[in-house]
């Protein structure tokens, strides 16, 4: 009789898990629903970065001590939220400005809805005293929904090499 309680439990999880998470007022929310959340997190924290508005950017990163960032512009491996909020401010004072146009985007939200990644490519311009540089820009990150937010637990840009045609 156990065995046929565990099978129907498992079977109705998974069935539930397929229909999409519940939301606080019980009723299903689909996998685009999350996606549309990260999207939204994801456009405001592009948006408060070009604008350099740090603390806008810091309120959607995970207050924990274990965070993640790699920093694109100094290389740098930063661990826990409040280095990572140190180093971004001071960061922001190198008076670098941002023009990017997002070329293409994948998000991915698990099936428990409590993690989500996505990869983003970019064509940027980055000016730095006076001079401008052109490249493609790749940006991973990874999620987690807590209390209802989603928050980023890890973020990495970083820049390709040149493709081989332009190196032969």
């Amino acid at each position: 009789m156990k065995k046929v309680l565990y099978v129907l439990v498992a079977a109705a999880a998974v069935l539930l898990m397929s229909k999409g998470a519940m939301c606080g007022s019980g009723k299903p929310v689909g996998q685009d629903v999350y996606r549309a959340q990260v999207k939204k997190v994801l456009d405001d924290i592009n948006n408060a970065f070009l604008k350099s508005d740090m603390d806008g950017f810091l309120k959607y990163v995970a207050h924990d001590a274990d965070v993640v960032a790699i920093d694109i512009m100094t290389g740098d491996y930063i661990v826990g939220f409040d280095k990572i909020a140190e180093h971004m401010k001071k960061t922001a004072g190198m008076k670098a400005t941002y023009k990017c146009s997002l070329i293409e985007e994948t998000i991915h939200v698990n099936m428990s809805a409590r993690v989500a990644w996505s990869a983003q490519l970019s064509d940027c311009n980055i000016t730095l005293d006076g001079k401008t540089v052109s490249m493609k820009v790749r940006s991973t990150s990874t999620f987690e929904r807590k209390g209802g937010a989603w928050l980023m637990v890890q973020g990495h840009d970083s820049v390709g090499l040149p493709h081989i045609s332009d190196v032969r």
